[in-house]
């Protein structure tokens, strides 16, 4: 390993720094993160048009600038000592590499040029720190295979119901059949159909009838599901009522749909065995902290399909404007990373790939590897700000007579960061280039070392700035929310360090021979 950077590489970041001390100093960035969008479109577009930053590391052939994931990381380290509000990390560090690895050739041709040129924005709907695989295996039942809540996905084709067959009447039907009211359970057999795994809709004939299909008279056109609002009768009373109940269009939906008492009624049949090449994918559920999932252009959605048969994680895309889809911008504790609540209600999806087999989990278990490189150089550039802020205070403030930074006790303290601070960027700067020229996974450790630092450059940089270091006012609080927020998002650092150590089978027991 060559530890010098190249000339490119020193040319990245500068021009990276020095636009960035131009257009988004701390007046502008709390602007910014006042804004609905949660960053300045000026300063994306300027980050994307004049320096190509979003397509850094992807192929030129996509209209990439063709680089690595080392240069991204670097680039990164200059907006970390700012805390620059901007979807690069949502876009380019975790949504562009999945649609690059897993995408088919027209969804990469179509998406990651847009990307690239930063016209389009994209979120990853799934809980980062479990999805990618940083503080434990990524194969556990997160993406909504358990009771502990989720996405759910199904094949809207099903049935014979055409591109909109087998859609759920009604909201209350929506959540029985992924698994609950909020689609929070695994998809369970019904009452009418025990036994079955899928879920129970509306069968193919009655279906029809009920939407204006080859099964009945036709009702408002060609058909009631494609047309008219665009959306299925479950998306429409959910969005009129928002959560507070049926309609009466729902109440009628779901009288016409269901069978009599009386006598078993072919209507409520389950969905059929899901085939790999389905007309499309309806998502029920709801995710949590998706980093600027309320004002990205897409969004890339973390879903569990297959019931116990063929249970399997799949991703999907979603465009921000679907029919269903509800996104809210959550409070977060670093307002420079803004976080959204999404809700999936019966949303029409597209399977990102065209074979539902791919090997998903680990495309989100590499695109880990290389996201903890890049946050472990933006930890670094944060940390390396806030310790030359305090630096260049305690050398103006002076007490007895003499500067603060000259008493002995707040030398040792800044040379213990300083120490800290240097042996995590070596360790984000290895993380950052093992994730192109190596195969050990050591970006977790590199992450570890610097939230630590970080968190401790910021803590000191409160204590040593007196008063003023804890105002709101004050820049210092920033850098330590920043550190507090990314632990709880992407570690904290002793489940970072654990999963490293389980990873390598450090504590594994073996026999020695003597």
């Amino acid at each position: 390993m060559d530890a010098r950077f190249t000339a490119e590489q020193d040319e990245i970041r500068r021009a990276v720094r020095e636009l960035l001390r131009r257009r988004c100093g701390p007046e502008e960035s709390r602007r910014a993160v006042d804004t609905p969008a949660g960053y300045d479109p000026a300063l994306w577009t300027a980050l994307a048009e004049q320096l190509g930053l979003p397509g850094l590391a992807l192929p030129e052939t996509y209209g990439g600038v063709g680089c690595s994931v080392t240069e991204l990381a670097l680039a990164c380290e200059e907006t970390g000592r700012v805390l620059a509000p901007t979807p690069l990390l949502s876009t380019a560090v975790l949504v562009a590499p999945l649609v690059l690895a897993l995408g088919t050739e027209k969804q990469r041709a179509d998406l990651l040029p847009r990307m690239a040129s930063g016209a389009s924005t994209a979120a990853l709907a799934a809980p980062p720190g479990v999805a990618l695989g940083l503080t434990g295996d990524n194969r556990a039942e997160w993406a909504g295979g358990g009771r502990a809540g989720g996405v759910q996905a199904r094949p809207s084709g099903g049935a014979g119901g055409g591109a909109g067959g087998g859609a759920v009447a009604s909201p209350r039907a929506a959540g029985a059949a992924f698994g609950g009211p909020g689609g929070a359970q695994a998809a369970r057999p019904s009452a009418a159909a025990e036994g079955v795994e899928a879920p129970v809709v509306a069968g193919p004939r009655a279906a029809g009838a009920a939407l204006g299909g080859p099964g009945g008279t036709p009702a408002a056109g060609p058909s009631a599901a494609s047309e008219g609002a665009g959306a299925p009768a479950a998306t429409r009373s959910s969005r009129a009522t928002d959560g507070a109940g049926p309609s009466a269009a729902t109440q009628s939906s779901r009288s016409a749909a269901a069978p009599s008492a009386s006598q078993p009624s072919p209507v409520a049949r389950s969905l059929p065995e899901e085939q790999p090449h389905a007309p499309g994918w309806r998502l029920y559920g709801e995710v949590d902290q998706v980093l600027d999932g309320h004002s990205a252009d897409l969004l890339l959605v973390a879903a569990h399909a297959g019931g116990f048969a063929r249970s399997r994680t799949l991703l999907f895309l979603v465009p921000g404007d679907a029919p269903g889809l509800v996104r809210t911008r959550q409070r977060a504790l670093d307002a420079t990373r803004p976080q959204a609540r999404v809700q999936l209600r019966d949303v029409e999806a597209e399977l990102l790939g065209d074979d539902d087999g791919s090997d998903v989990l680990g495309a989100l278990a590499r695109t880990g590897d290389t996201a903890v490189g890049v946050l472990a150089c933006e930890a670094v550039g944060a940390a390396d700000r806030v310790l030359e802020m305090t630096v260049e205070y305690v050398k103006q403030r002076e007490q007895f007579g003499r500067p603060v930074g000259s008493f002995q006790a707040v030398k040792h303290r800044l040379a213990d960061v300083y120490v800290q601070l240097q042996a995590a960027r070596s360790a984000a700067y290895f993380a950052a280039w093992a994730a192109v020229h190596d195969e050990r996974r050591v970006g977790g450790l590199a992450l570890a070392q610097a939230l630590e630092a970080l968190r401790t450059a910021a803590a000191e940089g409160i204590q040593l700035h007196g008063g003023i270091g804890f105002t709101w006012e004050h820049e210092a609080q920033r850098y330590f929310k920043r550190a507090t927020a990314d632990e709880l998002l992407f570690g904290p650092a002793h489940r970072l360090r654990a999963h490293a150590a389980d990873a390598a089978r450090l504590f594994e027991r073996a026999e020695v021979s003597v």
